[in-house]
C-alpha cells in the first residue's frame, strides 16, 4: 500500500474519532474542546485533581475561575490564562495558562492526523523533566480522542520570563539573543547526545517520532507532498520553479534520506525551533510548545531557528560563524562535534525548515493573521535552500 493510501486510511480513521468525540459531548465522556468548560469551577477541579502531572499535597478545589485578558497568539491551539479562587489553601498557583485545540474541525482532523497535541501532551507529562532548559511547569494534561489539555504555569507572573512577540519573528531577535539561544540548543542536544536505542524509548519512543513512527513516517512523506501544489499556487512568486524541482526529487528519495537524515548518534530536539517558542528565564533560556519534539541530529534545530528566525540578510552575513558558535558550545557543554561534519548536515537539513512552511501553507494556514509572517519565512526558507547549496548536498545523498 502507497504512503498516500495508508494517509488517506489514517485520516479516515481520523473523522470517526472526531465523530466518537462529538458523541462523548453529548454523554460526556469527552475532554471538551471549548474553555467555557475549563471555566467551571468543579470541572477545572475534577481534571485538575484526575490527570495532574504530580499528585497534589491536597485535592483541589475551586471556588471560581474567571478567564484574563492575556492573549497568547497560536496557530493552531486555543489558548486561555484564567484566574483561581481556591475554596481552601492549596500548592496551585493563582493563575493558569491553559491549552486547549482550536474549535476549527478541519485544524482538530489535521493536528490529530500528525498527532501534535497527543505528543505535546506526553511531553509535558513524561518526558520534561529530562529536559536540561526551563519549560513551562505542567500541573495536569490529557489527551483522549482528538482532544487535549495542558495546563500550566502562567509565565507572564514571572518578572524575570520575557515571551518574545510577534515584530522579533518578523524582524528578527538581536544577535545577543540569538548567540544565547545556540548556548539553550548546545546544552540541550548534548544532554542525551548518544543514548543507546533502548535509552531513547524510555524517555520518548520511537512510534512517536515525526518521521521514523510507523504511522508518520508515510504521514510525513504524504503531506509534504499534498502541500507542494497549493503553496506553489499560492506563493508562486516566491518559490521559483527550480526550488520546486528539488522538493520533488527529494520526496522521490524519501526513504534513503530518512537513513542519511537520523543516522549516527542522536539527540532530544525541539522540533519546531524558531525564536517564538523561545523565553528568556533570568540569565537562561526556556523553551515552550513541544509539539514536534524528536529525536535527531541538534543541528536540525539550529537551522530551523536560524532560517525562521533572522532576515535572510542578516543570516546571510554571518551563517558559518552561527554554526562554528553552536559547535564550540556543543564541547563546552561536554559533547564534542566536528564543525565541517556539522556543516554538511546543516545544508541537508534546509529542506526540513522549508517543508514545514510549505506544508503550513498548502493546508491553509495562510490567513490574514499569519500570512505576510509566513509568506517571508517561505522566503527565507528558500533563500537558505539556494544559498547553501541544498542542490549540490542532494546529489552527493542521492542516485
Amino acid at each position: 500500500m502507497t504512503p498516500l493510501l495508508k494517509t488517506a486510511g489514517y485520516a479516515l480513521q481520523q473523522g470517526i474519532v472526531i465523530a466518537s468525540d462529538a458523541v462523548g459531548d453529548m454523554i460526556g465522556t469527552s475532554i471538551p474542546y471549548a474553555d467555557s468548560q475549563f471555566l467551571q469551577p468543579d470541572y477545572l477541579s475534577k481534571v485538575l485533581n484526575q490527570y495532574a502531572v504530580e499528585p497534589p499535597a491536597g485535592p483541589v478545589s475551586l471556588a471560581s475561575v474567571s478567564a484574563l485578558d492575556i492573549r497568547s497568539t497560536s496557530s493552531n491551539c486555543n489558548n486561555v490564562v484564567v484566574q483561581l479562587e481556591h475554596k481552601k489553601e492549596c500548592a496551585l498557583p493563582d493563575q493558569l495558562f491553559i491549552k486547549l485545540p482550536m474549535p476549527e474541525l478541519g485544524t482538530r482532523w489535521f493536528f490529530g492526523v500528525i498527532e501534535s497535541w497527543q505528543l505535546e501532551s506526553y511531553f509535558c507529562r513524561h518526558v520534561a523533566s529530562h529536559v536540561p532548559l526551563r519549560t513551562p511547569k505542567t500541573y495536569a494534561t490529557h489527551s483522549q480522542g482528538t482532544r487535549f489539555f495542558l495546563a500550566q504555569e502562567n509565565l507572564h507572573l514571572d518578572s524575570e520570563v520575557q515571551l518574545f512577540t510577534n515584530t522579533e519573528m518578523i524582524n528578527g531577535p538581536s544577535m545577543a539573543v540569538v548567540y544565547r539561544c545556540l548556548d539553550a540548543f548546545a546544552q540541550l542536544h548534548a544532554c542525551h547526545y548518544g543514548l543507546s536505542f533502548k535509552e531513547r524509548e524510555k524517555i520518548l519512543p520511537l512510534d512517536r517520532h515525526l518521521f521514523l513512527g510507523p504511522k508518520l513516517r508515510h504521514v510525513s512523506r504524504t503531506l509534504n507532498q499534498m502541500g507542494l501544489a497549493p503553496c506553489v499556487k499560492a506563493c508562486g512568486d516566491v518559490i521559483p520553479d527550480e526550488v520546486v524541482a528539488l522538493y520533488k526529487k527529494t520526496l522521490k528519495n524519501w526513504d534513503t534520506l530518512l537513513d542519511h537524515w537520523f543516522s549516527g548518534p542522536l539527540s532530544l530536539l525541539h522540533g519546531d525551533s524558531h525564536i517564538g517558542n523561545f523565553f528568556i528565564s533570568g540569565d537562561d533560556m526556556g523553551m515552550l510548545d513541544f509539539q514536534a519534539v524528536h529525536w535527531g541530529k541538534g543541528i536540525r534545530d539550529v537551522q530551523y531557528f536560524l532560517i525562521d528566525s533572522l532576515p535572510v540578510e542578516v543570516l546571510a552575513r554571518h551563517e558559518q560563524d552561527l554554526v562554528k558558535y553552536y559547535v564550540e558550545r556543543r564541547a563546552v557543554h561536554g559533547e564534542p562535534i566536528n564543525f565541517d561534519l556539522t556543516w554538511q548536515e546543516y545544508r541537508g537539513f534546509t529542506y526540513h525548515t522549508l517543508m514545514t512552511i510549505v506544508v503550513s501553507i498548502g493546508f491553509g494556514a495562510l490567513n490574514e493573521a499569519h500570512g505576510s509572517y509566513m509568506k517571508d519565512v517561505l522566503r527565507r526558507s528558500v533563500a537558505a535552500v539556494e544559498r547553501v547549496d541544498y542542490a549540490g548536498w542532494l546529489d552527493q545523498h542521492t542516485e
